[in-house]
């Protein structure tokens, strides 16, 4: 999930921290409103940079449905002359006011900066992307899907698979959703186009077409499966939504949707009026090589009964939500009698609409840090088992929870004093703790699980809505189980990240090359073979902010657009990747990985992404967006796809920094949030 930042101090050192772990500038433009983690970005360079000028802090922007960004900021002590704003690189407005600033656009992916202006020089820029919905920019865009592949489609709403029901090859068969199952061919559907640019989408098992029964016209409509006989109400059309597909019927118009956005095995698909939801975006991945031959992985491993620990039912009572508050936070202790209700303690963090750090209060009041330590900040499960938490209009929070002891925080007046991960003289080294993250704003709410750093120990969260719909992510496996198959699947390197109190993330352990880990050279042999490979060929690389040519020197990757669909890329410019990455850089995504003006680092985080999931090397339009291709060989990240093969909802999970790239991350965003039901286990 994308927020703004957290200043983190470690002693007298003063660093920045995301807080979702990292920050994506390569995700897909959907309709969903996305923030990025702050950042310095490269802008018009008409300006002298004055390292001495204190760039622009807390640096937060909301869009809203009217091509419209409202951008704010912090002030240093030191007033600067004027600040100024820019869009895309490019300056679009200045102001010697602190205020908010409102700046018009297309639809689509844009970085907005702020750079603070004295004496006619300026500071680094800082910046935070944001995708805006509204009007888009006139170009056209691809649906990138291949006639006669054979396709997953997987529902948004619930990460489960279009199934035909029961494997029945007669025609009439029902359709729903199902959890999917590797190799699975009643889960699989081939699509061909026809000539006036619809789509049959014929079951892989049955070779029967996706099939609107009866010619219905009305919502509600049932999908069945039925004998291609070439008839309207068997074609579909298949557009891109940011990184989904809507299917939407030719006949009736109606698009293809889960009854009641259900995240149950067994929910019915049916057709329903466009309304945009998660319940009518699928995800498509294509499962078969450039050769058209099947690509199959190997099969996730199946929980084991009694492996589980934290029920997985959607059946909670919410709280009360007070006047003026935007959601509501309730935590279930299913830590099966290891911790009482006392011994565990919950603290929330987050900005104010002022940018000010603030802890918050059950009541939600928001409360600013200042300089207090966290024993302000702290309640127990047994202090608010009953009330749960009020959550007002707040920006980048964070929730952590530990375990037979509170942990150890303060503010410094700028930001907050986190727990350290990889000082083993920190207090809360030996506590057991996690922590979620989440965003709300008037246009949407955020919420993710992470694994970006550590995993503490288990939680699975329930996400509410207003209309009842559930989505559902996290970990419900007892944590045990999970220390028993971290060791028994991780190749043995990664077996060294397993702790008493934690599971380490490759580079808070032994994988840092820059503290001379005993793994720092992992990915070295890979990235070598990855650039030589790049350099040995020209592919064609298919991004949601256009169409590359992708070439290399074996030192340097070159992606020359060919066609640009967003604002971010110019036809006919060359983006360009600077060197080599090292090890920490593929696991965490800075340096090589993070460098460079907006564009290339869209790409830089697609290339990361790729690098993590041993495709890298491979076609990209065939492989680097197709998940069941990811993980399937080493050197991989195979603490990341430990935890996708151990999540809920399909196995989303954010696992690296840039692991929202194709929206394998677990983050949950909906425009209409109720209630959030965090459940902690052990």
């Amino acid at each position: 999930m994308k927020k703004a930042r957290i200043a983190i101090c470690a002693g007298v050192a003063a660093i920045a921290l995301s807080l979702s772990g990292c920050s994506n500038l390569g995700y897909d433009v959907s309709n969903e409103t996305v923030l990025s983690a702050s950042r310095s970005v490269s802008v018009d360079g008409s300006v002298s940079i004055d390292s001495s000028i204190a760039i622009p802090f807390g640096l937060v922007a909301d869009v809203g449905e009217n091509n419209l960004i409202r951008l704010a900021w912090g002030c240093p002590s030191v007033m600067p002359d004027k600040w100024y704003i820019y869009l895309d690189g490019k300056k679009v407005d200045e102001t010697s006011i602190l205020k908010q600033v409102e700046i018009e656009c297309y639809a689509g992916n844009h970085v907005v900066a702020v750079a603070a202006v004295k004496n006619g020089r300026r500071s680094e820029a800082e910046g935070i992307e944001v995708t805006v919905k509204g009007t888009p920019a006139p170009v056209e865009n691809s649906s990138g899907l291949v006639s006669g592949a054979t396709y997953k489609i997987l529902a948004k709403c619930s990460g489960k698979a279009l199934d035909n029901d029961n494997w029945q090859t007669a025609p009439g068969t029902n359709i729903h959703q199902w959890g999917y199952g590797d190799n699975q061919a009643n889960q699989q559907w081939i699509l061909r186009q026809n000539s006036d640019g619809t789509w049959k989408i014929i079951n892989a098992y049955s070779n029967l077409a996706l099939d609107a029964a009866n010619w219905g016209t009305t919502d509600g409509t049932n999908v069945i499966q039925w004998t291609d006989l070439n008839n309207r109400n068997q074609d579909w059309y298949i557009t891109k939504e940011g990184s989904y597909y809507k299917i939407i019927n030719a006949y009736s118009n109606l698009a293809l949707d889960v009854s009641a956005a259900s995240v149950e095995d067994g929910a019915n698909v049916q057709t329903w009026t466009w309304n945009g939801t998660d319940a009518q975006l699928w995800e498509l991945t294509n499962l078969s090589n450039s050769s058209g031959d099947p690509v199959n992985p190997e099969p996730q491993p199946q929980p084991q009964p009694g492996d589980r620990g934290i029920p997985i039912d959607t059946n909670d009572t919410l709280v009360e939500r007070k006047q003026g508050m935007k959601v509501t936070y309730q935590f279930q202790n299913h830590t099966r009698g290891k911790f009482a209700d006392n011994q565990i303690y919950i603290y929330i963090i987050c900005m104010n609409q002022n940018n000010v750090w603030c802890y918050a209060r059950p009541d939600g009041a928001l409360i600013p840090i200042g300089s207090s330590d966290s024993s302000a900040w702290q309640y127990t499960l047994a202090d608010v088992k009953y009330s749960g938490f009020q959550i007002p209009l707040s920006h980048s929070g964070r929730i952590y929870y530990s375990y037979g002891k509170p942990l150890v925080m303060w503010g410094n007046g700028n930001g907050v004093v986190l727990p350290s991960l990889s000082n083993p003289s920190d207090a809360n080294y030996e506590t057991y703790f996690d922590w979620l993250e989440y965003t709300v704003t008037d246009n949407g709410f955020w919420v993710n699980t992470t694994q970006v750093d550590q995993l503490g120990f288990p939680v699975l969260m329930n996400v509410y809505d207003n209309d009842g719909r559930v989505q559902q992510t996290g970990i419900s496996t007892k944590r045990e189980v999970i220390w028993d198959y971290f060791k028994k699947e991780m190749p043995a390197e990664f077996k060294t990240l397993a702790s008493e109190y934690r599971i380490f993330a490759p580079c808070k352990g032994a994988f840092d090359n820059r503290t001379g880990g005993a793994y720092g050279n992992y990915f070295n042999d890979y990235v070598t073979q990855t650039w030589n490979t790049i350099a040995s060929k020209s592919q064609t690389v298919t991004h949601p902010q256009g169409k590359f040519i992708l070439t290399g020197d074996g030192t340097n990757l070159y992606f020359r657009c060919i066609e640009a669909y967003g604002s971010i890329a110019a036809a006919g410019q060359t983006y360009v990747i600077r060197g080599k990455p090292t090890t920490s850089e593929v696991f965490e995504g800075y340096g090589v990985l993070a460098s460079g003006n907006p564009m290339e680092l869209a790409l830089e985080a697609w290339i990361c992404a790729a690098l993590n999931r041993h495709v890298a090397h491979m076609e990209p339009d065939a492989y680097w967006n197709n998940a069941a291709a990811y993980y399937n060989a080493g050197p991989c990240n195979y603490y990341s796809k430990f935890w996708h093969d151990h999540s809920e909802r399909g196995g989303l999970a954010y696992g690296f920094c840039y692991d929202d790239v194709n929206d394998q991350s677990a983050t949950t965003f909906t425009t209409n949030a109720r209630g959030v039901v965090v459940r902690l286990g052990f």
